[in-house]
């Protein structure tokens, strides 16, 4: 089952953008990328070539540490290694301007929010990999199939809640991906919890967030190192999802570490309650950035890898005290 989506990614990412790939929401032309103008109802459309170049620049500037050593694996170069002068990043920038070129819900996301949500070729410091083209390559005709038209369908689709035979967690493997407990960081960036067929909360997390990803919608991990601020106690890794201007982000688990969870409702989440996530629960709460500046110098704590604070965050403890304070 894996080579036909294999040969679909390859023409999607090396063809020219085909006439169903066309701007959908925006007035802009083929062969340019939209970004919305703030409080115009307008899109400024941006050269291809030009956003290309402007998305690979703002990754590089924002590397981490432990990637820049690896930049010319991750980007490429000129006459690189058998003809290679492309990179996962690179590679997946440039597909993630033709998605949001394509799909509704993805070309009024705000710039800053696509580079930091959408754009990046990782979520947290899970092994590097090629995961946009297989994903979209299997899940652009879900999306397609159910008539999505949101972010929220795009997400209820994804996670199974639309069809639970119809998934990430089903049209990758012959088997469902089910989740296991404690395989951080043994299995837990996208391909290797394809491949695999199961991962602990970080792991389908990643692959959730991925699969968003590689669909246009801005989505994060999130999670808390250590219940009520001890680390006897655990950890837990979920998903945030950005859902537009006026719902901002929304936290969700992937369906094999969850079920029955919706968008609207914080309460439905098992973590969710005054205890684990209330004022006087002690817990602290993060979102994982990419934007060196945008975490404001806050790391994405790694509860499987303690010492590492090259992962930007941002603490969002506060928004899951309110919203779950009352649960």
């Amino acid at each position: 089952r894996m080579v036909p989506w294999l040969v679909v990614a390859l023409v999607l990412v090396c063809a020219p953008p085909a006439q169903s790939w066309a701007p959908l929401s925006s007035s802009c032309p083929n062969g340019t990328v939209p970004w919305p103008v703030a409080d115009t109802g307008r899109f400024l459309c941006q050269d291809f070539d030009e956003a290309a170049h402007e998305s690979v620049s703002w990754l590089e500037a924002n590397l981490p540490s432990f990637d820049a050593v690896q930049q010319v694996t991750l980007f490429g170069e000129p006459g690189g290694v058998d003809g290679l002068d492309t990179g996962v990043a690179s590679l997946g920038a440039n597909l993630s301007l033709q998605v949001r070129s394509a799909f509704q819900w993805a070309t009024s996301v705000p710039k800053d929010i696509w580079q930091d949500n959408v754009l990046p070729y990782a979520l947290v410091n899970e092994p590097r990999t090629n995961w946009r083209p297989l994903l979209l390559a299997a899940l652009t005709p879900l999306v397609e199939k159910y008539g999505a038209e949101t972010a929220d369908d795009v997400a209820s689709i994804v996670n199974g809640y639309t069809n639970s035979s119809d998934s990430v967690w089903t049209v990758l493997t012959s088997a469902k991906i089910t989740f296991k407990s404690s395989q951080t960081p043994l299995i837990f960036d996208p391909l290797s919890v394809v491949a695999f067929g199961y991962a602990s909360c970080t792991g389908v997390s990643a692959l959730f967030a991925a699969a968003l990803r590689s669909l246009g919608v801005p989505a994060r991990v999130a999670g808390t190192p250590a219940w009520n601020g001890n680390v006897e106690n655990g950890n837990h890794n979920w998903v945030e999802i950005w859902r537009g201007q006026d719902k901002g982000w929304s936290f969700i688990e992937a369906l094999p570490a969850g079920g029955g969870e919706t968008l609207d409702n914080p309460c439905d989440k098992w973590f969710c309650s005054a205890a684990k996530l209330g004022p006087d629960s002690g817990t602290q709460v993060f979102a994982a950035h990419f934007d060196q500046e945008g975490g404001r110098g806050l790391p994405y704590p790694l509860a499987w890898d303690p010492e590492n604070d090259q992962v930007p965050g941002i603490n969002r403890t506060a928004y899951y005290m309110e919203a779950c304070g009352g649960c």
